[in-house]
């Protein structure tokens, strides 16, 4: 598979753009589970449609063209095709309603399809499409982003970069005093931003520390929990399988290059 990544600092795209990659080529894997990244993504897809589905309990449907990838919170299944290629839009959960006109937490584990909220986005998909190399649509992005970028609260701006900051918050009320918000308006603002409460948001922070750590070294397992903000180790794979179905120690054995991507 050809791989690209560009990560995009705050000085392009309007702000509202966290990176932009493309994957291309014929996977070597049938299926691929993508577990909870903190990630909400455009996507534009110029091969075959996949098969996906975003909870055990779901059926498979087939992906659009282009479509939101909304953040999950738990994992998601694909059924790989004989040959794909994606180009991603990583954006933050603030750039959804200046971008989309619909907030980030509306999307929380869906796929939706892009042209059901604008029909222009048919005509982006074109002008992608026509694009023979990554560096071509990036340019097209970039100025997509700045022509429909609004402006923000810088506070929100802030909160909108909860699951990436190195705050360490283990209760409402000490987020609540960090962002100088209200526990009632810190947890409306939270579930337009990512569709989850504060407290949900707060375990969920605690997992993706986990998880990002369990690919940085070979550090025991206890030492990660804790660091992590884990009471101790049984807390620790006990929240872990609910976001995965996996322990911690499972997921080590199965994991990919990539942060919560398992190739099978």
């Amino acid at each position: 598979m050809d791989t690209n990544y560009l990560a995009c600092p705050p000085t392009i795209g309007g702000g509202h753009i966290k990176a932009i990659w493309q994957m291309s080529g014929n996977p070597a894997y049938k299926c691929e589970t993508i577990l909870p990244n903190g990630k909400s993504e455009l996507i534009f897809s110029f091969s075959e449609n996949v098969a996906v589905k975003t909870s055990d309990d779901a059926e498979f449907s087939f992906t659009p063209r282009c479509f939101v990838n909304g953040l999950n919170d738990s994992p998601l299944r694909l059924i790989a095709p004989k040959h794909q290629t994606f180009f991603g839009v990583t954006l933050k959960p603030i750039a959804f309603k200046s971008l989309l006109g619909v907030p980030a937490g509306e999307f929380l584990n869906s796929i939706v399809d892009l042209t059901l909220i604008n029909k222009d986005f048919s005509l982006l998909w074109e002008e992608l499409a026509q694009k023979k190399s990554f560096d071509q649509r990036v340019e097209v992005i970039l100025n997509w982003a700045i022509k429909n970028s609004g402006n923000e609260h810088d506070r929100e701006i802030a909160l909108s970069e909860f699951l990436t900051s190195p705050i360490e918050a283990n209760s409402v009320s000490n987020l609540s005093a960090h962002y100088c918000y209200s526990s009632r308006q810190l947890n409306r603002k939270l579930v337009s931003l990512f569709g989850l409460s504060t407290e949900s948001l707060i375990r969920y922070k605690r997992f993706i520390n986990s998880i990002h750590r369990l690919h940085k070294e070979r550090e025991a397992l206890t030492g990660i929990g804790l660091d992590s903000g884990y009471y101790d180790q049984a807390h620790f794979i006990r929240e872990f399988k609910e976001f995965t179905g996996l322990t911690p120690g499972e997921y080590r054995k199965v994991k990919s290059h990539m942060p919560a991507h398992i190739y099978q």
